[in-house]
């Protein structure tokens, strides 16, 4: 059978809806019960949600404040409403046809199999980009087997980073295909925009794709003129609209690059602006003053934001406590360097994420170089330097699966050709070897074992950090939280892991959760759970205000500091060896083992 026929397949065009399909049944069957999710759900979920109820409660607009965390007053989060606002939309359209509470079970379900549909639609269209009609099918539905049981794309994950993974693919898309749909690239320039607006965690591929775009202008002059300008028209002109729609007041006087401010938006801004006005000028100009122009107004660029906003130029976790950066930042997982990984030999399933990186790189240099194609080395290109950041944290893994998924369905595609057209059997084992080498069940039962696998496959590249295990996540129940509810509102101690559900299932507020913003509360946690003594920790809680402490047995995050040398009042508290200033207050649930002590 020849590609044409393939192409017209009416199979082969819904193989990627099919492949959707098959995974969201499996999802929704495998999912926790709608009771259930709501405590099963990770930090970042849990806080988004707590976001979209402030916001559906009707704090202000650019009031990002989260006052129930930290210190009295709270702190501002450095999340973006362009996540929260879809959210709150489908809580009130379901509350059109139930109550709030499972009109919000619902919305936190759907939201992540909408992402996923994204992240499958587009990988679609950037294979097809790639490899042609045949290639983009069997990319979409190779990438619905890659994020097959993802964290991520699981009901409850209403954090960013699903999104971030559709919009770093929908600029990608644009920036391949950006002379055969001319609307192409302003949807683009949006993506890029809105990407900024939502977090910085792919900040520097999202400027390799920009850099793409002037690397494809530099190289053929006048015919990427129109694209270039139609770019920076929707990446500029996005930026202008969201800027003021979404930044709170302190993203004026900027000083941060943590979330969208001032400091990151008008470097954007100028930088992609910069790039179309030396399109608009110079594009039919030999390639030595295309250059020079470009390299011209970057630098000018580069010196106005060494000037004038150099926040971005730094680490975004560069002013951290020091104390938080032993106690805290050196055990959180998704910040933890291959080296690290490599060290303690732990969690071996993760070196699978980088085999499959490795292989994809190597796959699309091959194909750079067969090709002679700009669009595959700037693929090439996005997964070194995926690779590279996820070398220094496992944090920058979690894109790299999304841009693997392009290059092995192209290639896969072409060796089922080559098999088909009667070049050798070799070339269809390699086909099924290189649909294989994506699917996380593959490689995980090969470093983990067949017993482990089913959990491996379940759990995210990034998951929060010192997830609890089976005994800690037992605490948190219907019945122990409502009981930890009917208490007078007051303040709550705990360890970090356990602030966003005290703020999600109670009216109190929290001293501590994992977001490197509240430094201060969460030192004042760590100095409460690290005291010497009992004394001393009375002392903290007294001067901190403190009404309740909260005790899981096993939890990780203590049973991790002590295990680092710092031990204290909140292993010992665990541990039994409970002081005459706190009073035991019951759950009246057996089957949770959350301790509520009453502070005397």
């Amino acid at each position: 059978m020849t590609q044409q026929t393939d192409t017209h397949s009416p199979l082969l065009r819904w193989l990627p809806i099919i492949a959707f399909a098959y995974v969201a049944f499996v999802t929704l069957a495998r999912a926790p019960a709608a009771t259930e999710l709501l405590y099963a759900l990770g930090n970042d979920s849990a806080m988004r949600l707590v976001s979209v109820r402030d916001l559906l409660a009707g704090q202000g607009w650019f009031d990002l404040t989260q006052s129930r965390l930290g210190l009295e007053g709270g702190f501002e989060m450095h999340w973006s409403r362009l996540i929260d606002t879809p959210i709150a939309g489908l809580v009130l359209f379901f509350e059109l046809f139930t109550d709030r509470l499972q009109a919000e079970i619902l919305a936190i379900t759907i939201w992540p199999l909408l992402m996923l549909a994204a992240v499958i639609a587009l990988v679609t269209r950037i294979g097809t980009a790639l490899g042609g009609a045949v290639a983009g099918p069997v990319s979409g539905a190779l990438v619905a087997g890659m994020f097959w049981g993802d964290a991520r794309f699981l009901p409850g994950a209403i954090d960013h980073h699903n999104a971030q993974v559709a919009l770093l693919l929908l600029l990608l898309w644009g920036v391949i295909d950006r002379r055969d749909r001319r609307l192409l690239p302003v949807i683009a320039g949006l993506a890029l925009a809105a990407s900024l607006a939502i977090g910085v965690e792919t900040l520097p591929l999202l400027a390799l794709c920009t850099f793409g775009m002037a690397g494809f202008w530099l190289a053929n002059g006048v015919a990427e003129r129109g694209p270039v300008l139609r770019f920076a028209l929707g990446a500029v002109g996005g930026l202008t609209l969201l800027f003021p729609a979404l930044a709170p007041a302190s993203a004026y006087l900027g000083g941060y690059c943590d979330a969208f401010s001032i400091d990151l938006a008008l470097p954007v801004a100028l930088g992609v602006g910069a790039m179309a006005l030396a399109a608009a000028c110079v594009s039919d100009r030999p390639f030595k003053i295309r250059a020079g122009a470009l390299l011209g107004l970057f630098a000018a660029v580069g010196a106005l934001t060494l000037a004038a906003t150099p926040a971005c130029l730094s680490e975004p976790y560069g002013a951290l406590d020091p104390y938080l950066d032993a106690r805290w930042m050196a055990f959180v997982r998704e910040a933890r360097s291959l080296a690290d990984l490599i060290a303690t030999d732990a969690e071996r399933f993760l070196f699978g994420y980088y085999l499959l990186g490795l292989a994809a790189f190597g796959l699309a240099l091959s194909h750079a170089w067969r090709q002679r194609s700009g669009a595959w080395l700037l693929i090439g290109v996005l997964l070194s330097s995926a690779l590279a950041i996820g070398s220094y944290q496992l944090r920058g893994v979690f894109v790299l699966t999304a841009l693997s998924a392009p290059v092995l369905g192209v290639t896969t595609a072409e060796l089922h050709r080559a098999w088909r057209d009667g070049r050798g059997t070799s070339r269809g084992l390699a086909a099924l070897a290189c649909a294989l080498l994506g699917l996380p069940m593959s490689w995980v039962q090969l470093v983990t074992g067949a017993e482990t696998l089913a959990d491996h496959v379940a759990r995210p590249a990034n998951a929060a950090p010192a997830a609890p295990d089976h005994e800690a996540q037992a605490c948190f129940t219907p019945g122990a939280m409502a009981a930890l509810a009917a208490l007078p509102e007051g303040v709550v101690s705990a360890p970090s892991n356990f602030g966003t559900h005290v703020l999600l299932h109670s009216g109190h507020r929290t001293l501590s959760a994992p977001y490197h913003r509240n430094q201060d509360g969460m030192r004042a946690q760590l100095e409460i759970t690290l005291a010497a003594t009992p004394e001393a920790a009375q002392a903290a809680l007294v001067r901190h205000g403190i009404d309740y402490m909260l005790v899981c047995p096993g939890d990780p995050e203590l049973t991790t500091l002590a295990n680092a040398g710092f031990d204290g009042f909140g292993h010992a508290l665990e541990g039994g060896a409970v002081p005459g200033f706190l009073t035991a207050i019951p759950t009246g649930d057996s089957e949770s083992a959350l301790r509520i002590y009453k502070v005397n």
